[in-house]
């Protein structure tokens, strides 16, 4: 039978692209996922491009202070029962992002089954709230969180991701063979400290490299991006580089990739471990439960990756951790081999597969 699951996220891309891969095995089963975010402009921008054709919806967005809070998730809650009834929805996935907890509510008080996805080692705020009302709870990162209610799943990812060859990726985006390439990231959002520090670092490298730097929308809407480029013109050791604000082919990106610098988020750590990729991890240093540091020490343990402390970071820490790297061939290998032997088989399997057992899908 056809299952109407709703899926709710929203916030960042690493939310988000979670939700639309499993928008997608669902509709590729035959079942009907509903798709419900914020409805902020980035959200649409997503869902045109990723999964046209699959319905979606928007709890409107806000931003309630402390006081405003109880007043904001009843009404939210409430209008999120509205949309759970009109499309008939047989259970909720949440992914994380401000819409997730008034939609999960309003599932349980209609007594729909709930499940949750955590990309993070850690749990996050909604997910802890939201977990004694859970059927589920799919974790993203193999780590201590496992329990009688929480498996190890890994993040849903892009099938293409999985199956990257560098050689076809490094043509497609037209670099060199010959040169190695470092990948800069800080998510759809982009990191300003990342934008920072890595054109400085990367122009004083001792080899000479080809830059792929993924600067986010929030660079490329205040005109950071101009200078970003210019940094890297005038880099003798730059080979070439390619300045975008995000990237829709992030397995292409990957793929042509020796070394990613990059935050420590959930869904970027589990991409790196699906494509075998060595990185150095500079995690975002404000999050109350440290989530970041967490994720990265998924990949360092094992050692995939180096982390560096944006505390104390600037370009020298950081050119000095890419040069040591980029200067040993066996250690890039092992570095991608460790990452990659973190990787679940099939998250997108294991979680449908699960939803099924504990009455999400008929």
């Amino acid at each position: 039978m056809v299952a109407r699951v709703c899926l709710v996220s929203g916030g960042t891309g690493g939310h988000l692209m979670p939700a639309i891969v499993l928008a997608r095995a669902l509709r590729e089963r035959g079942h009907a996922p509903l798709l419900v975010t914020e409805g902020r402009e980035v959200e649409k921008e997503f869902l045109e491009r990723e999964v046209s054709g699959v319905e979606s919806a928007a709890l409107p967005d806000g931003k309630p202070s402390k006081l405003q809070l109880p007043l904001w998730l009843l009404k939210a809650t409430l209008r999120a029962r509205r949309l759970l009834k009109e499309h008939k929805v047989d259970s909720v996935v949440s992914t994380g992002g401000r819409a997730s907890l008034p939609v999960a509510l309003a599932a349980r008080s209609l007594g729909k089954p709930v499940f949750l996805l955590e990309q993070n080692a850690v749990a996050g705020r909604v997910n802890r709230i939201m977990l004694p009302f859970a059927s589920r709870m799919y974790l993203g990162l193999p780590g201590p969180q496992v329990t009688s209610r929480a498996c190890y799943t890994g993040t849903p990812l892009r099938p293409e991701i999985y199956r990257v060859d560098p050689h076809q990726a490094r043509a497609a985006l037209g670099l060199d063979a010959r040169l190695p390439v470092v990948l800069v990231t800080g998510g759809s959002q982009g990191a300003q400290r990342l934008n920072e520090v890595a054109p400085e670092a990367i122009t004083c490298l001792r080899t000479r490299v080809q830059v792929l730097h993924l600067c986010g929308t929030g660079a490329v809407k205040s005109g950071r991006d101009i200078e970003i480029r210019r940094r890297y013109a005038t880099a003798d050791c730059v080979a070439s580089a390619i300045v975008r604000p995000i990237a829709m082919d992030m397995d292409t990106m990957l793929g042509a990739a020796d070394l990613v610098i990059c935050r420590g988020g959930g869904t970027t750590v589990a991409e790196l471990m699906a494509a075998g990729r060595p990185a150095v991890v500079v995690p975002y240093p404000h999050h109350k439960d440290q989530q970041q540091l967490k994720n990265a020490r998924v990949l360092a343990d094992v050692g995939a990756a180096v982390i560096l402390d944006e505390r104390d970071l600037d370009a020298a820490k950081m050119a000095a951790a890419i040069d040591a790297i980029l200067a040993d061939p066996e250690r890039l290998r092992t570095m991608g081999e460790a990452a990659r032997s973190l990787c679940s088989a099939d998250p997108i399997g294991a979680i449908l597969a699960d939803m099924q057992q504990y009455g999400g899908l008929r």
